[in-house]
């Protein structure tokens, strides 16, 4: 999670005229011919989805044992658990590829510390029959709490006791890597690394690896038919991490009566995250862009204070840009809008030494799969967006 019925038309005059761009033109395309392996894997529970709370997705390990209804977070990459819940982990912890590992969560500035062991994943739906299974290492959690530094001085905090209570948690994002999470890498994806469906083995050629987030589930597999009608962009490829893409890219306006050039309303070019993790928003922009902000309790850390935007501050989220979006979250703060946020935090990209020089950003919260629906193609390196009305990214 990161610091990442969408009918904003509720929105005033204003920011309904910023947003009335022409319609959306497609920005290149995929090809699905030939891909044919796909399934839809329900939320545990939602149905369908309201995204107020984050998603959930049943799992089991090893092949067998308990099934764990989890978080299922697009803000970080791979599977976390408590070490002692993980059957044989000391043996694991020496197979090929097992490696010392962390994840971080610089939201709440969580960091596991563990092992990387290899493992199968059994997915699940809403009866608890097996509907797919994935090869991944997942981080046995060996050690676990906060840890600021970790986000200044990357520190591993190494007095950090065993965790408190067990740790359960499914990062499928992607282009994490520069957020603290080095190691969220495609491999770590379950979601990307699918082995059978329904009992099927996959025969090479016939998964397009991706998935699209629906509000009844996460259809994983592409085809022709499912992603019908969605709008692409295609993303960069990563280039420390192969096989790894980007963040897709978009643009941020906000309060466009007071952040205005020669040209109109300034529309900052920033990096997108799409988080189905928080209800809350973070915002980066230069300091030249004007806002008014009030305090309120943190949404992930209540017992702290943090700056918000102000009520009726207006937000307006184009990807890849404003002049021909796939997709425009747009918004007023405290307008009550279905795909508004819970609350929206913002910080300049200048902070004060000694701290980095940030790049303008915006994590939208979960509130923005309210409007529409998340398709991400892994193999080929696209973003597409359609409206939200299907059960599961399906026609």
């Amino acid at each position: 999670m990161r610091v990442s019925d969408r009918t904003s038309r509720t929105a005033s005059a204003a920011l309904l005229t910023l947003v009335a761009t022409a319609p959306a033109l497609a920005q290149s395309q995929p090809n699905y011919g030939g891909a044919s392996v796909s399934q839809c894997i329900p939320f545990a529970n939602f149905q369908p989805v309201s995204f107020t709370d984050p998603p959930q997705l049943k799992f089991s390990i090893a092949g067998a044992g308990t099934i764990h209804a989890v978080t299922m977070d697009t803000g970080s990459v791979g599977v976390a658990m408590s070490a002692t819940n993980i059957p044989n982990y000391d043996t694991l912890k020496t197979a090929p590829g097992a490696k010392p590992g962390t994840q971080f969560l610089s939201s709440s500035k969580v960091l596991w510390v563990g092992t990387w062991v290899p493992m199968t994943v059994t997915l699940y739906d809403r009866a608890d029959k097996p509907v797919a299974t994935s090869g991944v290492f997942i981080l046995g959690v060996e050690k676990s709490g906060r840890c600021d530094s970790y986000q200044t001085d990357q520190q591993i905090c190494p007095d950090l006791p065993p965790p408190e209570k067990p740790v359960l948690y499914m990062g499928v994002g992607f282009g994490q890597e520069a957020d603290f999470q080095p190691q969220g890498t495609p491999d770590k994806n379950v979601l990307l690394n699918l082995r059978s469906v329904n009992g099927q083995p996959i025969a090479d050629g016939m998964l397009n690896a991706g998935y699209i987030i629906g509000r009844q589930g996460i259809q994983v597999g592409l085809t022709a038919a499912n992603t019908s009608g969605f709008r692409f962009t295609k993303l960069e490829a990563y280039q420390q991490y192969p096989g790894d893409w980007m963040m897709p890219r978009g643009c941020i306006t906000v309060n466009p009566d007071e952040n205005r050039d020669a040209n109109g309303p300034i529309c900052t070019p920033a990096n997108i995250l799409v988080d189905t993790g928080i209800p809350q928003s973070y915002m980066t922009v230069p300091p030249s862009i004007k806002f008014e902000k009030i305090q309120q309790p943190d949404k992930s850390e209540p017992n702290k204070t943090v700056g918000v935007l102000a009520p009726r501050s207006s937000v307006a989220i184009h990807i890849p840009d404003a002049t021909n979006p796939i997709a425009t979250d747009a918004f007023l703060v405290g307008g009550g809008a279905p795909n508004e946020p819970a609350q929206v935090i913002p910080s300049s990209t200048e902070p004060p030494p000694p701290a980095v020089k940030k790049t303008p950003f915006i994590n939208t919260g979960r509130h923005f799969l309210r409007q529409y629906q998340f398709l991400y193609d892994a193999k080929q390196g696209y973003v597409g967006m359609k409206d939200q009305p299907n059960p599961c990214g399906e026609q």
